[in-house]
């Protein structure tokens, strides 16, 4: 295997980024979709206030993305490593406060709170394997993304269990306490030595292993530039609806059971698109990949509209919707590379980042009005359809332009 190549330093900070990535990503982020909806049954929340809770998330993106990531790029070490621990605390902080103060605004605070530790996974974690891994980066990118599918594949049936076992609050902390069993322990992994920042060589071709044509940012075309701010824009409205998977299932008439069994089953499929999208991008390229993640997106939402009173087709377009995964923990930092090159990636990835978040925070309200006036989701799967339809053609443009610039 491909991994036998790499050396030990850069295994073990591979193994750091996979066990953050699985008690930050997995254990805590990705346990909300079964704990909000146990939140709403607890305490009868209107889909608005849901979809408020989800727009504080945003908000916090937009802050990680644009201010907070392009700084530690430029902290010393023990900064970069003060940094992930104060996100990783300002997660459980966050959970903390969904569990003793739901009906209070902390509630809003906590969402603040869980997104902006988050925005460390999908900027900095990145960042950080593409300083040290330079062969085949996108699979092993796709690889360490996956911890958080399988976190997440196993604490949303747990939450659900620990909820109904004991109080909704003992639940919550000793989701925590598994979390940290996992994520205290890849801070010396990930800093047990400093981050080679000069050891990156660019192939003499002007490429990037697996990433496209290297384009300096001062020359990068405005229409690329616009097609990449679209197209990070659309997988962050997309993914609006993760937080409602277990809320359309219980709409369309099935148990809460069978809604947190979904959002495991989703989790499956975030597995699986991240490690597909990863190597996808490094045998085909970054806009085949992403358009492939964007089809079976566009696919879920088809069959989510069309066929939901069938089970096995709900699962199917579960998994399918698991594609969305690929698209918003990964896509940001191989398209900014595919497109921008290493040093623009550093300068633009947060930035896309934050604009995408903004569309994303813009959306999250309308999620829930349209579902408090209709009853349903069916607006909302046709918009998202229609989207990804679209951000294929602007892939396959995106692919074009990069042949010619190569040629």
């Amino acid at each position: 295997m491909f991994i036998k190549e790499y050396s030990k330093d850069q295994k073990l900070v591979l193994l750091g980024v996979c066990l953050y990535y699985m008690g930050l990503g997995g254990f805590l982020f990705n346990s909300q979709t079964s704990v909000l909806a146990s939140v709403r049954a607890i305490y009868n929340f209107p889909m608005t206030r849901i979809s408020l809770y989800t727009s504080f998330g945003y908000a916090a993106t937009i802050l990680g993305s644009a201010l907070l990531g392009p700084v530690i790029y430029k902290l010393p070490q023990k900064g970069k490593k003060l940094y992930f621990e104060g996100m990783y605390f300002a997660g459980v902080a966050g959970f903390l406060m969904l569990g003793f103060f739901a009906e209070t605004p902390l509630f809003f605070i906590a969402r603040f709170l869980i997104g902006l530790s988050v925005s460390t996974i999908s900027i900095i974690t990145p960042y950080m394997l593409n300083q040290w891994i330079h062969y085949r980066t996108s699979t092993a990118i796709g690889i360490s993304a996956a911890f958080t599918g399988l976190g997440g594949m196993i604490s949303n049936p747990l939450s659900s269990f620990l909820c109904r076992t004991f109080s909704f609050q003992k639940g919550i902390l000793i989701l925590i306490l598994i979390s940290a069993c996992f994520t205290l322990p890849s801070f010396y992994f990930l800093f047990r030595r400093p981050v080679p920042e000069g050891e990156f060589k660019r192939p003499a071709s002007g490429k990037t292993a697996g990433s496209g044509s290297e384009i300096s940012p001062a020359k990068a075309s405005f229409a690329a530039l616009v097609i990449l701010v679209l197209l990070v824009a659309s997988s962050r409205v997309a993914n609006l609806f993760v937080s409602y998977l277990s809320i359309f299932a219980q709409s369309e008439g099935y148990s809460e059971a069978f809604g947190a069994s979904m959002a495991s089953l989703l989790m499956f499929g975030s597995i699986a698109a991240k490690l597909i999208y990863g190597a996808l991008c490094d045998r085909i390229g970054t806009w085949k990949a992403t358009s492939v993640c964007e089809l079976g997106v566009g696919a879920a939402m088809l069959l989510f509209l069309f066929l939901p009173q069938y089970t096995a087709v709900i699962c199917i377009g579960t998994l399918c919707y698991g594609m969305i995964y690929g698209l918003t923990n990964m896509s940001a930092n191989r398209m900014c590379m595919a497109a921008l090159g290493y040093e623009g990636t550093r300068k633009y990835q947060g930035l896309l980042t934050a604009i995408g978040s903004v569309a994303g925070l813009v959306c999250s309200p309308m999620v829930g009005i349209i579902y408090d006036n209709t009853g349903n989701f069916h607006i909302v799967f046709i918009s998202l359809a229609l989207m990804m339809a679209v951000c294929i053609l602007l892939c396959l443009a995106m692919d074009r332009m990069n042949r010619q610039k190569a040629e």
